[in-house]
Formats: structure tokens, sequence, C-alpha cells
């Protein structure tokens, strides 16, 4: 009786497993086919956004035009535009000149064709340029920021006295004469924050008194 109904129940399972699989078979067929004919649209879609060489028209092309070239000659060079030169800047007459008493001319060819300097200082550079020298800079010790100049004592040169240096109508630092006074010679310490940018002082520069700013 035990024997019957395994055999029942094998008999069973083995139906059930043999519908599984014809029922997954079935499936995979079913998927494969879906497939298929998701490929036939894509190629149809394709075919259709394609056009077709065969169906289209052909454009019709222009004639080609015939140029006569021009005959040798005919054609005139054209003339470079003639520039004019541009004329002198002209000054204004009621503009005085260094040195007082004198009118602008009315162009600058007029008054370098007379001799005068139109370059205009300003008074600070004037009073700077017409300062009397007192000594130069003999040597300049950049290192230590001190220099040499070339008078002492003799010349009135005392310590604690402070001069500029200038090179030609402009003051290029500030110095205080230190306690190093010799009869000819004497040591003055440099302004540093009095010196501008890009300039350095160098053997030659004049000394004078400090100028009003």
């Amino acid at each position: 009786m035990r024997l019957t109904h395994f055999a029942f129940a094998l008999t069973f399972l083995l139906l059930c497993i043999t519908g599984y699989l014809a029922w997954e078979g079935q499936e995979a067929k079913r998927g494969a086919m879906n497939e298929v004919a998701l490929l036939k649209k894509k190629q149809e879609a394709r075919e259709m956004a394609s056009p077709n060489v065969s169906s289209m028209m052909p454009l019709p092309s222009a004639p080609a035009a015939s140029i006569t070239p021009p005959a040798p000659g005919a054609i005139a060079a054209p003339s470079p535009p003639s520039i004019a030169p541009p004329s002198p800047p002209s000054i204004a007459a009621t503009s005085s000149l260094p040195g007082g008493g004198l009118t602008v001319p009315t162009s600058i060819r007029t008054a370098e064709a007379k001799g005068i300097n139109t370059n205009t200082l300003t008074p600070l550079q004037k009073q700077v340029q017409d300062a009397k020298p007192i000594a130069k800079v003999k040597t300049v010790v950049k290192e230590q920021g001190f220099v040499i100049i070339d008078a002492g004592s003799k010349q009135g040169i005392q310590k604690g006295l402070a001069f500029d240096i200038r090179r030609g109508d402009a003051v290029l630092a500030k110095v205080r004469v230190t306690e190093t006074v010799e009869e000819n010679e004497s040591v003055a310490d440099l302004d540093l924050a009095s010196i501008p940018a890009g300039v350095s002082i160098e053997p030659g520069d004049e000394i004078i008194q400090p100028v009003g700013r």
C-alpha cells in the first residue's frame, strides 16, 4: 500500500515537472517571437525614414553663364587717395612761456623757429631747477642707506642738516647729515621713503637746500 502511494506521488511530481518545462519552453518561444517581431518593426521604420534615392527628383541645374573678359586697358587703375599733411597743433595766444613777458605764438613750429622753449615747468620744478647746488654726491652705499657728499665743515656743512638730492628739475631723495663731517667730505643718511619707485641715486647728483612742497 505504501509502495503504491509512493509511486503515485512520484508520477504526479514528474507530471508537474514536465508541465513546468513545457510552459517554460512556450514562454521562451513566445519571447523569441516577440523579439523577432520588434526587430522587423525597427527595420521597417528605418527603411521608411531613409529616402529612396531612385524616387528623388534631380534639381534643375542653372546654365553656365558665359562671361567675356574686358579688353586690355578697358579698366583704369584706381588712383591712390590723396592724403593731406597734418597741420601743426596750434597753441592759444594767451598762454605764457617760461621766463614771463612772452606769449605763445600761433604754432609750435613758429615758436621753435624763434628759439623759444615750449616745455612749461611747474612752479615746483622751476624752484628745484633754479636752486643753487651746495655739493654733489660722491659715493653711494646702497646697502647701508647713505651717501658721501663732496662738501664738509669748510663749506658750512654741519651734523643734522637736511638737504634734497636733485637731478635736472626733479628731487630724487631727501638726506640728513650724520655725525661724520670732515673738512671737505660728509656722510648723509638717505630717507628711503622719499625715493620714488624705480629711482636710484647716482654719483654726480646734486645736493640742494630743501625745496618747499
